[in-house]
């Protein structure tokens, strides 16, 4: 498991990467939600800032596996 990976010489925490990557990716697939599938997921949610919460915590998880097994 890689603790730090290195962004042009500086050494960044790969679970803060994973948390950066996570944030775009829920901002990414919410706004793809609403203007092509035309579902809107979080009205059925019974908290949609708590759902909002639970798939971020989830992208961060499988982006901090995926960056940990980087052989950098």
């Amino acid at each position: 498991m890689n603790e730090e990976i290195a962004i042009a010489g500086v050494y960044v925490p790969t679970f803060a990467l994973a948390c950066a990557c996570a944030l775009a990716a829920c901002f990414i697939a919410s706004a793809a939600n609403r203007k092509f599938i035309g579902v809107h997921i979080r009205r059925y949610a019974w908290h949609p800032a708590l759902f909002d919460f639970a798939v971020f915590v989830i992208l961060t998880k499988i982006f901090y596996a995926v960056l940990g097994k980087l052989p950098l």
